[in-house]
């Protein structure tokens, strides 16, 4: 993946990541005009394979999330994590130089800015799952071929595979347990979740300012990035309004 330069970035790589513990925090300033918010992410994957799972889930639930809005002077911060990583391997653009922030006593890297319509429905229980969230940020995710991977199929055919598997709503929920997650989705009418071994490696691209990642959630967190496919004129199947 050739990264686009732009200020301020720098290329990070990773790979052995399969099953890979991280987490990430999500720091939201509140729009002057309504409920809207922007989101600077902020992202372990690759810094801390050091440490064991237990290690690290242990550090990132002891975050306490209002010392980390005070910390970096947001309005609010959403706890993504702890996770486990489904790709293998990755390269990406990191912003603010590729710096990293003490997190507690967590490194993570500045990753990518999103934006939220609506604030607090984002950080409310009800916050809806299978709904397109747009996240900038410059990403190559590659499953080698050979690997199974899980994908949710949207009624327009567009198809969003696991990137990462959460284990916030669900402690226990493993990649052993990947295979059959679909029969405990409540999947909207006309989406479906599928399984399949990959006969060549699949590579998942997102680029800032061009083609950003397209986010989905299930209920249980899990995060699926849109596989899109050159020229195609697929519309995504909603946007969260």
């Amino acid at each position: 993946m050739r990264l686009t330069k732009e200020p301020g970035t720098v290329p990070v790589t990773a790979d052995g990541l399969r099953g890979m513990h991280h987490a990430e925090i999500v720091v939201f300033t509140r729009d002057p005009q309504g409920p809207s918010a922007t989101g600077t992410v902020y992202n372990t994957l690759g810094l801390t394979d050091d440490l064991s799972d237990a290690e690290f889930d242990a550090r990132f639930r002891a975050l306490d999330p209002e010392v980390l809005r005070a910390t970096f002077h947001g309005d609010a911060v959403w706890m993504n994590g702890p996770r486990r990583a489904l790709m293998d391997s990755f390269t990406a653009a990191a912003l603010d130089e590729g710096r990293t922030t003490p997190v507690g006593s967590i490194p993570m890297r500045t990753v990518a800015t999103l934006q939220i319509p609506d604030l607090d429905r984002f950080l409310g229980s009800r916050r809806p799952p299978y709904t397109e969230i747009t996240v900038g940020r410059t990403t190559e995710w590659v499953f080698d071929r050979g690997r199974e991977v899980y994908e949710l199929v949207a009624p327009d055919g567009g198809v969003y595979v696991l990137q990462s598997a959460s284990q916030h709503v669900d402690p226990d929920l493993t990649l052993d347990k990947l295979p059959t997650l679909g029969e405990r989705l409540q999947l909207p009418d006309g989406w479906r979740y599928q399984v399949r071994t990959l006969d060549r490696d699949l590579v998942v691209r997102a680029q800032r300012g061009g083609t950003e990642a397209h986010i989905v959630f299930d209920e249980y967190e899990n995060n699926f990035q849109r596989v899109d496919d050159p020229g195609s004129t697929r519309r995504p199947p909603r946007q969260w309004k």
